[in-house]
């Protein structure tokens, strides 16, 4: 008689935590987006210069998370995922504070850098769905999760600011 093969399940609630971390990244990025430009007019830049300061507090984000990926990824691997994990997002919200309290442009540029540099999760997370799938046959969908994540802080990213009028 032959055993019955256990099917394996996706780890539904598993897989559900790591696609609301990896929502902090997206939102993150892109919620500054809305008020930037005044944000730097503020700081009394002049109107003219405003555009290349915001495109420089937008690139200083990107250029940091991608310098600091692979010191958070062997991070993970000496002390373990979920207290990198968890350590990433307090900095991750930390820093969003920080930036919106800058008094100035140069306050505000280090703050983004500083934001990308404590916004590592990204492979983190892809390594952890790996860890917590390993069949594959599950692990298409299980992928797939995360680059919709993006997509859906992308969009609600920005949707997240109210103006204070």
């Amino acid at each position: 008689m032959a055993k019955a093969r256990k099917v394996p399940k996706l780890p539904v609630q598993q897989l559900v935590i790591l696609a609301l971390c990896r929502l902090a990244d997206p939102i993150s990025f892109s919620s500054v987006f809305p008020y930037l430009p005044e944000m730097i007019e503020s700081f009394n830049v002049p109107k003219d210069e405003v555009g290349r300061w915001a495109g420089v507090s937008s690139a200083v984000f990107s250029l940091s998370q991608a310098i600091t990926a692979i010191f958070w990824g062997r991070a993970s691997d000496r002390f373990g995922r979920k207290p990198v994990i968890l350590t990433a997002m307090i900095c991750v919200m930390s820093t969003g504070l920080l930036f919106g309290f800058s008094q100035n442009l140069a306050m505000a540029i280090v703050a983004r850098s500083l934001a990308g540099a404590s916004n590592g999760n990204v492979g983190i997370l892809r390594t952890t769905v790996a860890e917590i799938v390993p069949w594959k046959e599950l692990q298409p969908r299980a992928f797939s999760v995360m680059p919709l994540m993006w997509t859906i802080g992308s969009i609600f990213g920005p949707g997240l600011v109210f103006p204070s009028q």
